[in-house]
């Protein structure tokens, strides 16, 4: 995967020795380090916040309004569903479909969240650090984000929609 001009070839050596798959797989750095989203929020196609129920109600966090809240997976999955997403079987890239996987720790907690783009590659958030590009899921397995244990898929194009839907319903709220 080549470089992206005006970003760091390399991840530091903190998240490279913290992923050790990453460096086996091959991956890109695709954007510089920003502290505005995170993983969740970056996989659901947002670049504008954290999503992170236990950051609420500090600013800047955000959490699907109707998702359960927690850190259990079945609170990211919840927050996934209330953006239009549903359970799939595999990490296969699929015609018409935006693909996520999610991950956990030793504990069952969630941890990561990755999304799958056009061409079959793999993008995630690494924390307030950089954006990257890698060819699988499990390029970050068996690291700090645990391992994959669900994927889900939306029909492409809801994720603007939801968007919509998630801003009216907030701007309803505020005129409250």
């Amino acid at each position: 995967m080549g470089q992206t001009q005006g970003l760091p070839e390399r991840l530091d050596s903190q998240h490279e020795a913290a992923l050790p798959n990453l460096i086996k797989s091959g991956y890109q750095v695709t954007s510089p380090r920003t502290p505005q989203y995170n993983c969740i929020a970056y996989a659901g196609a947002d670049t504008t916040k954290k999503w992170d129920c236990g950051g609420l109600p500090r600013p800047g966090y955000y959490w699907p309004p109707g998702a359960t809240r927690g850190a259990s997976i079945e609170a990211l999955v919840s927050a996934f569903q209330c953006i239009g997403f549903e359970f799939c079987n595999s990490n296969d890239c699929e015609t018409g479909y935006e693909r996520v996987a999610l991950y956990v720790d030793k504990e069952g907690k969630w941890t990561h969240a990755a999304r799958q783009l056009a061409d079959g590659n793999w993008s995630s958030k690494l924390g307030d650090c950089e954006d990257i590009r890698h060819p699988t899921p499990e390029a970050l397995s068996n690291g700090v984000y645990g391992r994959v244990i669900h994927y889900m898929r939306r029909t492409l194009g809801e994720g603007a929609m939801n968007k919509k839907k998630s801003q009216s319903n907030q701007n309803k709220m505020m005129k409250r």
